[in-house]
C-alpha cells in the first residue's frame, strides 16, 4: 500500500512540485509584506517618540530663554522706575530753587508714562495664497 502512494506521488510529482513551490512562495511574500508593515509602524511610532523628544527639548529651551528675558525685562524696569523717580525729584528740586530765587517755575517736557502700556502682540504672518 504505501508503495502505491510512493508510484502515485512520483507519478504525479510533476503537478504537485511546481503548486507547492507557488503555495510556498505566495506565503513567504505574505508574511513578508506583514513584517514589513509591521517594521514600518514601529519606525513611524519610533520617529513619533523622536521628535515628542525633540519637541520636549525645543520647549525646555525656550521656557528657559523666557524666563532669562522675563528677569532681564524686571532689571530693566527697576532702573527705568528709578530713573523715573530721579527725574521726577530732580525737577521738584528745580522748582523748590526756582521759587526760592523768586522766578517762574521752569517748564519741562513730560516724561513717558509710567509703567509703560501693554503693547499688542504683533499679528501673526498672513498665510500665502497660491
Amino acid at each position: 500500500m504505501i508503495g502505491h502512494v510512493f508510484d502515485v506521488v512520483n507519478a504525479w510529482s510533476g503537478l504537485i512540485e511546481p503548486a507547492l513551490g507557488m503555495i510556498g512562495g505566495w506565503y513567504g511574500n505574505v508574511a513578508k509584506n506583514r513584517m514589513a508593515a509591521r517594521q514600518e509602524q514601529l519606525s513611524a511610532g519610533q520617529q513619533a517618540l523622536a521628535l515628542v523628544a525633540q519637541t520636549r527639548e525645543l520647549m525646555g529651551t525656550h521656557i528657559q530663554r523666557i524666563e532669562v528675558l522675563t528677569r532681564q525685562l524686571w532689571a530693566r524696569d527697576d532702573v527705568i522706575q528709578e530713573v523715573y523717580a530721579q527725574a521726577i525729584t530732580a525737577r521738584l528740586l528745580v522748582h523748590e530753587l526756582d521759587a526760592n530765587e523768586g522766578r517762574t517755575p521752569r517748564q519741562f517736557e513730560p516724561l513717558p508714562p509710567y509703567p509703560a502700556l501693554p503693547v499688542e502682540p504683533p499679528d501673526p504672518i498672513p498665510e500665502q495664497q497660491e
